[in-house]
């Protein structure tokens, strides 16, 4: 363990081993810091937050701290639970749940880039990469690996699928593997989906049920209809399985030219 003798760190914290905590850090009574995680020079990590091993938590970045609502009472028990192996970088703010005993979470593998800000009560899933500057209302869910460009606003409450390339502001759900740009859907992700090493066949099948939703001139309820009288496999059914409990938001529109496939 090495701690600066400039940083702070309450004796009721619980440092794993191999931790370095760096100069006038702060860390909380009852945070839980894992092994090996890397803390840099005047980052604050609350009490609220539990984080697993090899984080890297960047310069004056905010960890824990009370929520950007309103309504929360003050007196709340509410935490940050982090994963393992993420990258964290400067100046970055995660704030705990709102509701007593409610978590925002950061799973494992992500990297947060310059700026970026996840509210209250948010559920980033692993291997997702936000660059610098996006922004997260309480209550927004980023699924596995999806790619946020900088810049980027989601409204409180709505969801991004899985392996989506979003940028821009988005008020209403992202169906997963889409690639968007300011609440509106422009095509298939293709880039990510070939890293993601997607086969062929799986790749075909998402844009089946692109088309279906998208380009087939139906609603989306009829578009619900037709796919689930066809045959579709598991990236199939996920894709419609998020469209069908999309909520009262629904999701983005279709903003992409017509083309001849």
């Amino acid at each position: 363990m090495k701690i600066h003798p400039t940083a702070i760190v309450d004796p009721g914290a619980q440092i794993g081993a191999e931790v370095e905590i760096g100069p006038y850090s702060i860390i909380g009574a009852g945070a839980i810091i894992g092994e090996k995680c890397h803390i840099q020079s005047h980052v604050v990590i609350e009490g609220s937050v539990k984080m697993g091993a090899g984080n890297l938590i960047g310069h004056a970045t905010v960890i824990g701290t009370a929520p950007q609502d309103l309504s929360f009472d003050s007196k709340a028990k509410s935490f940050v639970e982090i994963g393992q192996d993420n990258v964290v970088r400067e100046h970055c703010t995660i704030h705990r749940g709102t509701a007593e005993g409610s978590v925002t979470v950061l799973g494992d593998g992500n990297f947060l880039m310059v700026g970026t800000h996840i509210g209250h009560n948010c559920t980033v899933g692993n291997r997702v990469i936000i660059a610098p500057g996006g922004m997260l209302g309480g209550y927004v869910r980023i699924d596995d690996q999806a790619f946020i460009g900088g810049g980027s606003r989601f409204h409180q409450g709505i969801r991004i699928g899985r392996l989506v390339m979003a940028e821009g502001r988005f008020t209403k759900n992202l169906p997963p593997f889409l690639g968007a740009a300011k609440d509106q859907v422009y095509g298939i992700n293709v880039v990510g989906l070939r890293r993601a090493d997607l086969s062929a066949a799986t790749r075909d099948e998402i844009k089946r049920a692109f088309k279906l939703l998208y380009r087939s001139g139906l609603n989306t309820k009829q578009a619900l209809e037709k796919a689930a009288e066809m045959e579709f496999g598991p990236a199939g059914r996920e894709f419609f399985d998020f469209v069908a409990n999309a909520g009262k938001r629904g999701i983005v529109s279709y903003g992409g030219a017509p083309t001849e496939d």
